[in-house]
């Protein structure tokens, strides 16, 4: 049974260590800001004191102009005011790092008297600094005079008394005290770093002290967990679904030694019922090779049909070039013959060339139907301009033949796109179908226009009343080569391309054909395109 959650054991370790981490960090943290706070005041301390030495510097100089302009010895006019100025823009900068001073003490919650003792004299400092501007100005003004000392005594009270108290006492004094507090902060700020090294050192040993402890624990919880998930891998691999995990211990383990088990027992079924697909898939194959072995027969009879094409394409080929030499040699030979015997022989070799150029246009369409490369000039026209074409030629081929040729076309304009000499080529061979398998005295009809079962779509529809083809012959009329057996005795003389061409402009124009019909009751052949606003 299991007794206890790995997982919560893992929680409980992950959050002690988070929290060391943690207590560590805020620890660190505070130290450090400890620390930069003693820093910062020991700068501002160092800033101070070497201002207040600055400014010590700086009035000593404007005191030695002074005496140089009352003696006339060698000085600048201007250096006077420019020392000033100097001491005034120390004593303010002074200013300010004593108001930085007092805040970080305030920051820090040290309670400082040096504060107020600092701007008081500052204070004083700038009242001086302001007070020199009159005597500096008189020196200038009045120059180099005999009685020096007396002139000298009149503005040392401004250099060195304020308010009573003597300057450069308290200038010294605010330097050593700078110094105190800077030496002060500046063990203040070692103390803290220490603090922060040893802070950091212990907490380092303690986490890296329970983490070896916590990793020693879990090692020796997890050894034998995973020595059974091993065992149970390697016996798997060498195929033994039997084998099961044991499913006491930690309840994680527990519940994946369960799955485990499951896993097996559903793989020892799918290996069973595998062995059963496959030999039924071994039934398949058979099964298949039987049909691919059908299909090689399909595809050996197709080839016996393509040199059966070749064959009659041949003799079609010899037929007409025979007539067309034969018809030479009578009219070249013997004396010269009348005119209309020439005509009528110049006529019959036309025919039989005629009939050669339609086989040979045949074989070409053939060869690039089969490398689909015909080549179209798509452009928007009207359906109704290439019927017209195409039945002009076949109403004289109708009143040769002996049939009625009747046509009921709507003459509004049919726009498609489409390639106008391929889409007359088209009703060209589906017109001389139906007049070639149509008995002599027959009627062909030709209806064009709006197909009234599917919308966009212009319909030409030509039905015969001829010999027909048998149902089971009707799949197989668009199959280069292939002429039904009532074809062949009603007209020898074909070659089985002419629908198979068809189909292939037809389709590569966006359209298609269907055929209806039935022996000895006619066909009926369906071309339909869709019309160019449907297709917008």
């Amino acid at each position: 049974m299991a007794r206890r959650l790995f997982s919560t054991q893992l929680m409980i370790a992950l959050t002690i260590m988070a929290s060391l981490a943690l207590a560590q960090g805020v620890l660190a943290g505070w130290n450090a800001n400890r620390a930069e706070a003693q820093v910062m005041r020991g700068r501002v301390a160092g800033d101070l004191q070497s201002g207040f030495w600055e400014l010590s510097a700086t009035k000593q100089r404007l005191r030695a102009w002074s005496l140089r302009a009352l003696i006339g010895a060698d000085h600048a006019p201007g250096d006077g005011e420019m020392l000033r100025q100097r001491m005034a823009g120390i004593v303010d900068r002074l200013q300010v790092l004593s108001a930085e001073a007092e805040r970080l003490d305030r920051q820090a919650g040290v309670v400082s008297t040096e504060g107020p003792a600092r701007d008081e004299t500052l204070a004083l400092l700038e009242a001086s600094v302001v007070a020199l501007r009159d005597p500096i100005a008189e020196i200038n003004r009045r120059g180099p005079t005999r009685d020096a000392r007396t002139a000298w005594a009149a503005i040392e009270s401004v250099f060195d008394r304020g308010a009573g108290r003597d300057l450069r006492e308290l200038l010294n004094q605010r330097i050593e005290t700078e110094a105190q507090i800077l030496k002060q902060a500046r063990a203040a700020a070692d103390r803290s770093l220490e603090r922060v090294a040893l802070m950091t050192t212990a907490t380092a040993v303690l986490l890296g002290l329970t983490a070896l402890v916590l990793a020693l624990y879990f090692a020796r919880a997890l050894r034998r967990p995973l020595a059974e998930m091993s065992a149970v891998a390697k016996a798997f691999e060498q195929g033994q679904l039997t084998h099961r995990m044991p499913t006491d211990g930690y309840k994680e383990f527990a519940r994946f030694g369960d799955s485990i088990n499951r896993m097996a027992a559903e793989l020892l079924a799918r290996r069973e019922q595998e062995a059963g697909i496959r030999a039924e898939l071994e039934v398949q194959v058979a099964a298949r090779t039987r049909e691919l072995e059908a299909a090689l027969g399909e595809l050996r009879q197709a080839e016996t049909r393509r040199r059966q094409l070749l064959g009659d394409i041949s003799h079609e080929l010899r037929t007409p070039m025979t007539a067309i030499r034969g018809e030479a040699e009578v009219a070249l030979r013997g004396a010269t013959k009348a005119a209309g015997d020439y005509r009528e022989a110049l006529s019959r070799i036309g025919q039989a060339a005629r009939q050669m150029g339609t086989l040979i246009e045949d074989l070409l369409m053939m060869a690039r139907s089969d490398a689909e490369v015909l080549y179209l000039d798509l452009a928007d026209l009207d359906a109704n301009a290439p019927l017209e074409e195409a039945l002009a030629g076949a109403s004289s081929m109708a009143r040769q033949r002996e049939l009625t040729l009747k046509v009921e076309a709507d003459p509004a304009p049919a726009p498609v796109r489409a390639d106008g000499q391929r889409l007359q080529q088209i009703m060209v061979l589906l017109l001389d179908n139906a007049l070639r398998y149509s008995r002599a005295g027959g009627e062909v009809t030709v209806s064009a226009g709006p197909d009234p079962e599917a919308d966009g779509t212009w319909r030409l529809r030509i039905v015969d009343h001829g010999v027909g083809i048998p149902p089971e012959d009707l799949p197989r009329v668009f199959e280069r080569g292939f002429r039904a057996a009532n074809a062949r005795a009603h007209r020898p003389d074909g070659t089985g391309l002419g629908l198979s061409i068809a189909r292939a402009l037809a389709e590569r124009q966006g359209g298609g054909i269907t055929l209806e019909s039935a022996a000895d009751t006619g066909t009926a052949a369906t071309l339909r395109l869709p019309l160019i606003q449907a297709a917008g």
